[in-house]
């Protein structure tokens, strides 16, 4: 490797490198560049998550389940957040790193908007928008039962479960939450509903439709039985952009597996 180095041939973020011990990180991108007549083998990448938006500022990907946003308490073998796969996937792309800035998370079973800012000044910005409550979030869940007609607002303090760790609950002693719940389809004992969460609690919007007799269906952790997987999906984010704050609206369409599921019992989103 030394010999390489010395060489010219070994690069770090589309720059020469002599340095060996300089640390790296997730994202970071070596060339090694082979002599005449060698070739290397392309490294292995995860499948690349659909990107919903991107400028110099912001990068939005559209978070399949089963991917966490941040690390776990213990990882799985070669488990890569959405955050880690994101960075790898702009530095396979552009030759060099990027930041990706995480700012806001979604649970790992829930599907849809993720967003991340790509330098520190945007994850302030964001952050103040999420802070001062300027971005709009959009849910979408299946739920065991029937919300009734209109919206209801579910307000309720959000607080770790003092019983089961890794579970919320409503709370005298938790952290004020609202979320409201509207009635979009409704048939054979479940309904597709809409949630908007007016905070942004741990949770917030699995707790709140159970609390309201209306768990979402397969979420086994919070009385919705067992199923395929909990269908809760971040469908829509609006919010000011940092650079100027024009209203940046993002969207991710329903992932095919809970599309076929609301087919197949008659329930149908009408946007």
């Amino acid at each position: 490797m030394r010999a390489i180095a010395d060489a010219g041939q070994l690069w770090l973020n589309a720059k020469p490198c002599r340095v060996l011990s300089r640390p790296l990180v997730t994202g970071d991108v070596i060339d090694v560049i082979p002599g005449e007549g060698e070739t290397l083998p392309a490294p292995a990448l995860p499948p690349p998550l659909p990107l919903l938006f991107e400028d110099g500022w912001l990068v939005a990907v559209d978070k399949p389940a089963g991917i966490t946003t941040q690390p776990a308490r213990s990882r799985r073998e070669g488990e890569l957040t959405a955050q880690e796969r994101v960075a790898l996937q702009l530095a396979a792309r552009d030759g060099q790193r990027s930041d990706v800035l995480l700012f806001h998370r979604l649970d790992r079973i829930t599907t849809g908007v993720l967003l991340f800012a790509r330098q520190h000044d945007a994850a302030r910005a964001l952050a103040a928008a999420w802070a001062g409550g300027r971005a709009r979030k959009r849910y979408l869940a299946v739920v065991l039962g029937d919300p009734g007609p209109g919206s209801r607002v579910v307000d309720g303090p959000v607080a770790p479960d003092p019983l089961t760790r890794g579970r919320f609950c409503v709370d005298r002693r938790g952290k004020p939450a609202a979320t409201e719940v509207r009635r979009l389809a409704t048939a054979g004992g479940i309904s597709l509903v809409e949630a908007l969460p007016r905070t942004g609690r741990t949770h917030q919007v699995r707790v709140h439709l159970a609390a309201a007799g209306i768990p979402v269906a397969g979420d086994s952790l919070y009385g919705g039985g067992s199923g395929h997987r909990p269908f809760l999906h971040a469908w829509r984010l609006a919010l000011p952009h940092p650079r100027d704050a024009r209203v940046l609206a993002l969207e991710a369409p329903l992932p095919d597996d809970m599309r076929g599921f609301l087919l197949e019992n008659g329930l149908r989103l009408e946007a």
